[in-house]
């Protein structure tokens, strides 16, 4: 079979969204579906789902003529063991103790399965096919439901000894007392990702737009836009942090180029640009003029994880 022939399943595994698509090996997309991540999904019922829209798909588009579906990549928030198929933790999913999820969805759907991280897959997909192309030292960053990192080091994908790399989103910048879902406390997660937004928008504002209840960070965003001043005080306190937290990431690992990703910081000019400001001004001066670091918006969202999982699966990258 030549490549040209082969077609990839690939889905990415969010905390409210599931992206499902089918890509042949000329890099067409066959099929696009966004689904709703169930609440606190069992694994096992997750695995089913899919093999249920696998099914559901398959069976309403014309595969090409001697097209074949082998393989299966999937990204997921968490940490996975990427040699094992095992999630050993998903906060965002609710899981807790260690998950052999590639086994349950190949044993579900029949396809051999490839998990990987959500935000390695992304800087994969970034560095192949969008913002990252042209660097051997990159670092993508996501900022959604929650905050992961990516780290493509000297060409190649970092994961470091056990593959749980780059986990900024779980560095700890501060000493107040607020418990993270990884199981640890004062992640920089629990106070600068989206649903950090939301939930200190919770507490300290009595009300979103026109009197409704404030249950998304979108929510404390329209609030900020309006102009009040509590709700801006909370924007500027995620990106400030997180501007913060990246560079240190710089000081350390000395990128030539930053990727920013993900719901909040992807849809978020205003965002984004104190992101920036924030790392341009905390980096030590020779890793910002010398390296000429480039802070740069994503160019594959919301589907940087899909294209790396098709280019880990078709060969592409390693």
């Amino acid at each position: 079979m030549t490549m040209a022939d082969q077609l990839f399943w690939t889905a990415d595994i969010g905390g409210s969204k599931i992206l499902l698509m089918l890509i042949d090996g000329k890099q067409s997309v066959l099929f696009r579906k966004r689904i709703e991540t169930p609440v606190r999904p069992a694994p096992g019922a997750l695995a089913e789902l899919l093999k249920k829209e696998i099914s559901t798909a398959e069976n309403e588009i014309i595969l090409p003529a001697g097209g074949k579906v082998a393989k299966m990549g999937i990204s997921m928030a968490g940490f996975v063991d990427f040699r094992s198929g095992l999630v050993h933790q998903s906060p965002n999913l609710e899981w807790h103790s260690p998950v052999p999820l590639a086994d349950l969805i190949a044993e579900a759907t029949g396809l051999e399965i490839l998990l990987e991280n959500d935000a390695n897959a992304a800087v994969i997909g970034e560095v192949c096919y969008g913002a990252g192309r042209g660097f051997k030292d990159v670092i993508y960053v996501t900022v959604s439901t929650g905050i992961g990192g990516g780290l493509f080091l000297n060409g190649k994908l970092y994961r470091g000894s056990s593959g749980f790399a780059g986990e900024i989103g779980h560095v700890k910048p501060f000493g107040k007392n607020r418990g993270c879902k990884c199981g640890g406390e004062n992640c920089l997660e629990t106070w600068a990702s989206g649903s950090a937004i939301a939930c200190h928008g919770a507490d300290l504002l009595e009300q979103g737009e026109n009197g409704a209840e404030i249950k998304t960070a979108e929510d404390v965003f329209a609030l900020a836009d309006s102009g009040n001043t509590v709700a801006q005080s909370i924007i500027h306190f995620a990106a400030d942090n997180i501007g913060i937290g990246l560079s240190n990431l710089v000081n350390i690992l000395n990128p030539a180029c930053l990727v920013l990703g993900g719901g909040i910081a992807f849809n978020r000019e205003d965002f984004m640009a104190r992101v920036s400001r924030k790392v341009y001004e905390n980096a030590i001066r020779p890793a910002v003029k010398i390296t000429r670091l480039k802070i740069l918006k994503a160019e594959l969202e919301p589907e940087a994880g899909i294209w790396g999982m098709y280019a880990l699966l078709s060969g592409q990258a390693d």
